[in-house]
């Protein structure tokens, strides 16, 4: 009889201590993403990863390395002149000739992802030589520890030869959120910017990063998709002194790349 009261005893402890197991044991969020990875910003241990080391099309997030080689240039007063080329790629509001400060483009750029923006912003930081852009970015990956990347373009516009992995796109951008301008410039929920030609020409931007204005605590994000790189997403968050990053990449669609980086960004927060 004894011996079965300690048994019930045990069975009891262990119950109880399950009901209050912390919330790191929890079971990791089912994702349709190719590959993602959650990271601590500060410290870079890795909370979460799902074919970390993948190589996959990095869509959009293409430009968190285009807006740290310009903030890092610092000269963000530059006015720059879009040329046919920047004009002419898909998903931009530019025309020829129109002329912007730096800091506009790259709000622009980063906001709602216009491709044209990238490219006049690669142009002006390169002589007007694109390939030799690319060639900045690729540089930079590598010092950064990004090993598996390479860029053929600033805005990412598929390309074979285009790619990266979530380790390497969240070893950039957890770089690129220790910048003040460009965690600035990625946190914006919306703006609107002005271009000095056409004079008094105006845009109004809505930042295309939905956890700005659903996840609490998110710091900001840069958004990507193509069909062929799918829905993919950098995003931060800082909750209870802690600041998060997850990186997703070649989710099912458009909307999931939201709900799956919340799932993911919950997850780390509880370990």
């Amino acid at each position: 009889m004894k011996g079965k009261k300690q048994w019930i005893a045990c069975l009891a402890v262990i119950f109880w201590i399950g009901s209050y197991l912390p919330a790191w044991a929890a079971a990791p969020p089912d994702i349709t993403a190719d590959a993602a990875i959650v990271v601590d910003e500060n410290t870079g241990e890795v909370l979460y990863e799902k074919n970390p080391d993948k190589r996959e099309y990095p869509a959009s997030m293409t430009k968190i390395m285009t807006c740290l080689l310009a903030v890092e240039n610092g000269n963000l007063q530059r006015i720059v002149e879009v040329s046919d080329r920047a004009a002419d790629v898909e998903c931009t509001r530019l025309r020829p000739g129109y002329r912007a400060r730096m800091s506009t483009l790259l709000l622009q750029m980063m906001m709602i992802s216009d491709n044209g923006c990238a490219t006049a912003v690669g142009e002006s930081l390169s002589a007007g030589d694109v390939q030799d852009f690319a060639r900045l970015m690729n540089r930079r990956a590598k010092e950064l520890g990004a090993v598996n990347t390479h860029f053929v373009n600033a805005n990412g516009m598929p390309d074979p030869n285009h790619y990266s992995t979530a380790r390497d796109m969240a070893d950039i951008a957890c770089y690129a959120m220790h910048n003040e301008t460009f965690r600035h410039i990625v946190g914006t929920e919306h703006a609107t910017v002005s271009y000095l030609f056409p004079a008094g020409h105006t845009e109004y931007c809505v930042n295309t990063d939905d956890l700005l204005r659903d996840y609490p605590g998110c710091t900001g994000g840069k958004t990507g998709w193509t069909r062929s790189a799918r829905g993919c997403l950098m995003a931060a968050a800082a909750r209870n002194g802690r600041e998060l990053l997850t990186v997703v990449m070649h989710s099912q669609d458009e909307e999931t790349r939201f709900s799956e980086a919340e799932a993911l960004l919950d997850y780390g927060f509880q370990q």
